[in-house]
This record gives C-alpha cells, sequence and structure tokens, in this order.
C-alpha cells in the first residue's frame, strides 16, 4: 500500500493502529551527532543530511543559541527555503527586516534567499529544529550580506 498526504488526511491505518510505510526508518538522538558551531553564536546537530545518513530529500538538525549570543548586525541567506520550529526559550526572528517574537511552540517558514537570523532574548537556550528542503547540509551555501 503507498501512501500519500492525501491518504493520510484520511487516516489510513493498519489494524494495530499504525500508518504503514514502506523502506528503514531511521533513528537519530543529538548525542549521536557531531556538534558543530559558529562560536558563541549558535551550536548545532544535523539529525539527516545525506552525507551522514541514509536519507535524502529532507536536511534536519537541532541548533542551540546561547543566552547573551549577540545579535548579529545582519543574518544570514540560503537558496533554500527553510522551517524553524522552536523546542524551548523566547527570541525573536527577523526574516528580511520584519521582527517577530517567538516561543516555544512557534513555527516560521523562511522562503528561500531571504536574509534572516534567530536571537535569543531570554533567559534559558533557545533551541529549534530546522528543515531545509535539501538533500545534505553540505547542498545549503550560506550567504552573509555586508
Amino acid at each position: 500500500m503507498r501512501i500519500t498526504g492525501k491518504d493520510i488526511s484520511n487516516k489510513v491505518r493498519t489494524t494495530q493502529g499504525e500508518i504503514m510505510a514502506t523502506g528503514d526508518a531511521i533513528f537519530r538522538r543529538e548525542d549521536d551527532c557531531e556538534t558543530e558551531s559558529w562560536p558563541g553564536a549558535v551550536d548545532w546537530w544535523t539529525l539527516f543530511s545525506s552525507d551522514r545518513t541514509d536519507t535524502h530529500g529532507l536536511t534536519v538538525g537541532v541548533a542551540e543559541i546561547p543566552v547573551g549570543a549577540p545579535e548579529p548586525e545582519r543574518g544570514h541567506m540560503h537558496a533554500q527555503s527553510e522551517v524553524y520550529y522552536f523546542l524551548s526559550g523566547t527570541g525573536h526572528v527577523v526574516v528580511n527586516g520584519s521582527r517577530r517574537d517567538v516561543r516555544t511552540g512557534d513555527a516560521v517558514f523562511i522562503p528561500g534567499n531571504s536574509e534572516h537570523v534567530a536571537v535569543n532574548t531570554g533567559t534559558e537556550p533557545l533551541r529549534l529544529l530546522y528543515f531545509f528542503a535539501a538533500d545534505s547540509f553540505t547542498d545549503i551555501e550560506y550567504i552573509f550580506p555586508q
């Protein structure tokens, strides 16, 4: 059986109540991942990326912005659209000069080629799950406007 997004909305399920899927699932923990960093600004752990895992079509990871990290004058850009889902903390996101407060449970879709940055304004690390529609993190070319 194949399941599409349309099928999922109809809650196609097995007799055990689980949604059926094809292929092997891949499970990862942050602890499985190398810590990458822009020192003093953000640490991140790439969970799924075709250069590290047997996955394709999606790159996903967790980023953490420490308390007191300075807000950069400018953000960054890349061709791919990106989604942030905030796991903990409070802060704001600036997209193309428009600032919006964020907190645990918020999500933001950032169109490709949009200048953006997430800033921690709280008293605990600002943690977010990030998603790119790209096979690999190595496909993402970061551009830092001057």
